[in-house]
């Protein structure tokens, strides 16, 4: 990548957090708590043969984070009372009764029915059914909570850089043939099926650079947490340690929810996993278009 395409990518991404007043878009939010020196991200550029060895070990890394947060918490054990020995029922004692003679019952007297005059009634009006309240509000839109530091996925997108947190990454898969679906927007690539499971595969370039046409070839599919949407990619960059004072947190939506902050360093994009699975059930592109 040349210095003109860097310079680009730099501005386009510091574009997108500085968003104009006119929008009532808040600053953004600091991290208040000191965190150690910001350490550079390292990227390791595998050989062709080194590829397939590495993306194991990274996935081998994800399926780790994952266990760790779906551990169930220790089972109390609880001890069963011992048997009791049944107790006998005490015998019956008989005894002989004596049977008293019934008396007499004298037949009841009816009395002669009589006639009433039926009241007239005033009617009465019947009272206001009470309206339902109105549906709840849509939940605020907040940021995605992360540890002090965190690990996060790298990857490349038609020279645009995206990071996601592991503990947000559904699962890496490598690209092979897509079912196309008719009625998709132009950023729905098609369906890849994985172990019997289908996936939804995002023209990523497309998603992201509205107006964008030209046809990519993608070589990995990064999936959106426990959902079935995926990002296609053509690079993974590995993984880096971040901690919170290395990323640019944003405070509030705006107009690009998808977006939880920037990697300072890199500047790069770093996903709001869930604002981002819900713009793609809506059928939405980057800048929240039905496309």
């Amino acid at each position: 990548m040349n210095q003109r395409h860097t310079d680009a990518l730099d501005d386009y991404f510091g574009a997108l957090l500085e968003e104009s007043p006119s929008r009532e878009e808040p600053e953004w939010q600091q991290a208040p708590s000191p965190a150690p020196a910001e350490a550079p991200l390292v990227f390791a550029d595998p050989a062709e043969e080194e590829r397939r060895l590495g993306l194991e070990a990274l996935l081998a890394r994800v399926a780790e984070l994952k266990e760790e947060e779906s551990l169930p918490p220790a089972e109390t054990i609880v001890s069963e009372p011992e048997p009791t020995a049944p107790v006998a029922p005490e015998p019956a004692i008989m005894t002989e009764a004596r049977v008293e003679p019934t008396p007499a019952i004298p037949e009841p007297t009816i009395p002669e029915p009589t006639m009433v005059e039926p009241t007239p009634v005033a009617a009465v009006e019947p009272e206001p059914v009470p309206v339902a309240a109105a549906t709840p509000a849509a939940a605020e839109w907040r940021n995605m909570d992360t540890e002090s530091s965190f690990q996060a996925l790298f990857f490349e997108v038609a020279g645009m850089t995206f990071a996601v947190p592991l503990t947000h990454l559904g699962g890496i898969y490598q690209m092979t043939k897509l079912t196309s679906l008719f009625g998709k927007p132009n950023w729905f690539a098609g369906v890849l099926t994985e172990r019997e499971r289908q996936l939804y595969v995002v023209d990523t370039a497309r998603w992201a650079m509205p107006g964008h046409q030209a046809q990519e070839q993608y070589q990995y599919l990064v999936t959106l947490g426990e959902s079935n949407w995926g990002l296609g990619c053509h690079q993974l960059k590995g993984t880096a340690l971040l901690t919170r004072d290395q990323v640019k947190w944003r405070a509030t939506p705006g107009s690009r929810p998808w977006l939880a902050g920037m990697v300072k360093e890199k500047m790069c994009a770093l996903l709001h996993v869930d604002a981002l699975i819900g713009l793609l059930e809506q059928g939405k592109n980057i800048d929240g278009q039905q496309v």
